[in-house]
């Protein structure tokens, strides 16, 4: 990564790191597990003109982060040893195997950047990705970020769900499947299919859940409302590149990896990716590895992991700059009893930033 001339200078001279542990409004249920609450750290960083920047650090380990007690102790080494030295996008590299502490510690960097050069958030994460902020044009209209609602599960109460999700403006709507049995989830998914509204899309995250026939079966009988399914996620148990291949050859549903996703795009299967900027440890290499997947004609969905506001606010910045019109996962901000600060406003399914 190239920083640009204009960049200033920027001396961390002191840093905080407070814990949080924040309960869910709803349980966040997947196939393979239950969340109750959300836990990570805000890290919070001085530079020598007592700008104020604050971070996130919100691990998963279950899909690939490190733990919140590794995170926790090398912020702490970490920040240490940087305390009176002057920090840049160099001074985070070598960080791989901490990505939720990387993406804190770059967003706070790239606020602190955003404070002394008068840029916004937007226009020094573009200069990291190797443009010049001032050839960046001012966010407009067209620039407005769609979201898909999360809906959560087919329960007894999703039609309910449904209906105030249309009301409020959202035209794409996700829901967790892989709970119950597959021929039950057919029968729910058919009937929610007939009750939404023939303009709203609906996204499916299976969480690996099934086998490959079982993927068949599934897509056999979906066939009918291909048209308003926007993708299927993570539906096979074990990731083979093989068996993706060949399931999507059969549909015209785009078929997305997330948490098998290894970060190599080479002949990648599907037609859709899944990035979350937290899992993946960078907004710069999240944004990277979305503009090479584009290139390569794979579609591109950035999501939150379920962060506070302070984790939510960066990525909305990072799908702005991609502007691919997609429906991003961002309007995940209800499912946290407290957000800590003012989460991105989403009006009629849209953030405007």
């Amino acid at each position: 990564m190239a920083t640009s001339e204009l960049m200033a200078i920027i001396k961390l001279i002191h840093y905080e790191l407070m814990p949080y542990k924040i309960k869910l409004s709803t349980p966040w249920e997947t196939a393979s597990s239950c969340l109750h609450f959300r836990q990570g750290i805000l890290v919070k960083l001085v530079d020598q003109h007592s700008h104020i920047a604050i971070g996130e650090c919100a691990p998963m380990p279950e899909i690939g982060t490190e733990s919140l007690s590794r995170a926790q102790q090398f912020l702490e080494q970490k920040l240490a040893s940087l305390v009176g030295q002057a920090l840049t996008d160099i001074s985070l590299n070598d960080m791989d195997d901490y990505p939720a502490s990387h993406f804190a510690l770059e967003s706070a960097y790239l606020s602190l950047l955003a404070h002394s050069q008068h840029l916004s958030f937007t226009q020094c994460l573009a200069d990291l990705e190797g443009k010049h902020p001032q050839k960046l044009q001012p966010l407009s209209e067209h620039k407005r970020i769609r979201v898909n609602a999360m809906l959560g599960t087919l329960d007894f109460a999703v039609l309910t769900r449904v209906k105030q999700a249309e009301a409020e403006g959202f035209t794409c709507l996700k829901f967790k499947i892989g709970l119950t049995s597959l021929n039950n989830e057919i029968k729910q998914l058919k009937i929610l299919l007939q009750q939404v509204s023939a303009s709203t899309l609906i996204r499916l995250d299976a969480n690996k859940s099934w086998s490959v026939s079982e993927t068949e079966q599934l897509l056999d009988s979906l066939r009918a409302f291909s048209s308003q399914i926007d993708s299927i996620e993570e539906p096979l148990k074990h990731y083979s590149h093989n068996d993706y291949q060949k399931l999507q050859q059969q549909t015209t549903i785009p078929l997305a990896l997330d948490e098998s996703f290894d970060g190599q795009l080479t002949a990648y299967p599907l037609k859709r990716l899944v990035l979350k900027p937290m899992i993946q440890g960078s907004l710069v290499k999240t944004l990277m590895l979305a503009r090479q997947a584009q290139k390569d004609k794979i579609e591109v969905v950035i999501t939150s992991s379920i962060e506070t506001a302070y984790g939510l606010w960066p990525i909305s910045h990072l799908c702005a700059l991609l502007d691919n019109q997609q429906y991003h996962g961002l309007a995940t901000a209800s499912w946290l009893e407290d957000t800590l600060i003012e989460p991105p406003e989403i009006k009629h399914g849209l953030i405007t930033l």
